[in-house]
């Protein structure tokens, strides 16, 4: 896309545009644009940048309470597993596919809490790119800005904040797909503690489940999955604004590198 962009501005610019003087005089070819406007230009995708990144920090604060009460639903759910022999029994005889296979209880655990750190370490480092963006635009003036300065940040954003960016999407996709796993997995539990069926009731006394399990652990195991589709609601509406915030990111950073490169260009 941005060889394109130089491509099309290249030929826009060095083109020149015709002016005429008088009917009886020649026409004269001036350039359409000058550094002052390209950098104008630049600037202006910079700032759509940085609209963006401060709009999203008003949600950061919100994005990090849901990650915690995520990271807290996963421990209860590892806890219903420990407390419970009757829910642990249940859950041996019941699939629960995680990337095409058919995984245990504890390693799904255990990958969702990988997940969970690894993301925390993407949104850190996507938040330090973004802090450094928007302090480094701050710094620049409309009016003054050279076309070195504002290609210096142009390129960050094109390269470093877009990547970071990228990271924690991924990641939270990662998040999204365990979480989704964890509550389908609680409600097939669910769904065999209330059953009758023949097959179920002939696989609990298969594994020795003979007593009934609780109300109370019934009521847990109900508890936890509501709080899984909660967090993946809300995990699922994250990795949204990050998709488009990235399109904006990649749109403007693109735009505003290949203006300010054009800029140090007529500067030579």
């Amino acid at each position: 896309m941005q060889n394109l962009l130089l491509f099309m501005l290249m030929a826009f610019i060095f083109t020149g545009c015709t002016t005429t003087i008088s009917p009886t005089m020649p026409t004269v070819e001036k350039s359409c644009i000058n550094t002052e406007r390209l950098n104008l230009y630049a600037f202006n995708h910079l700032e759509q940048v940085a609209v963006a990144l401060r709009e999203e920090k008003q949600n950061n604060k919100t994005f990090e309470i849901s990650m915690f009460l995520l990271s807290k639903t996963v421990s209860e759910y590892s806890d219903i597993f420990k407390s419970s022999a009757q829910i642990s029994n249940v859950a041996r005889f019941i699939p629960i596919p995680y990337a095409g296979e058919v995984c245990s209880t504890t390693k799904l655990i255990s990958k969702t809490a990988l997940n969970l750190g690894q993301t925390a370490n993407a949104f850190n480092q996507y938040k330090l790119s973004s802090n450094i963006f928007l302090d480094e635009f701050e710094k620049l003036n409309r009016k003054t800005a050279t076309s070195a300065e504002i290609s210096k940040l142009a390129v960050y954003g094109d390269t470093k904040l877009l990547s970071d960016a990228r990271n924690l999407e991924l990641s939270l996709q990662e998040i999204s797909s365990t979480t989704a796993t964890m509550a389908s997995a609680m409600q097939s539990i669910s769904d065999a503690l209330e059953t009758t069926n023949g097959y179920v009731i002939h696989m609990k006394n298969y594994v020795g489940m003979k007593n009934q399990v609780s109300t109370d652990e019934k009521g847990k195991v109900v508890k936890n999955r509501n709080s899984l589709i909660t967090s993946l609601t809300q995990l699922n509406q994250k990795i949204g604004l990050l998709e488009k915030s990235g399109q904006v990111y990649r749109y403007n950073s693109a735009k505003a590198r290949v203006f300010s490169e054009l800029a140090l260009e007529l500067e030579k």
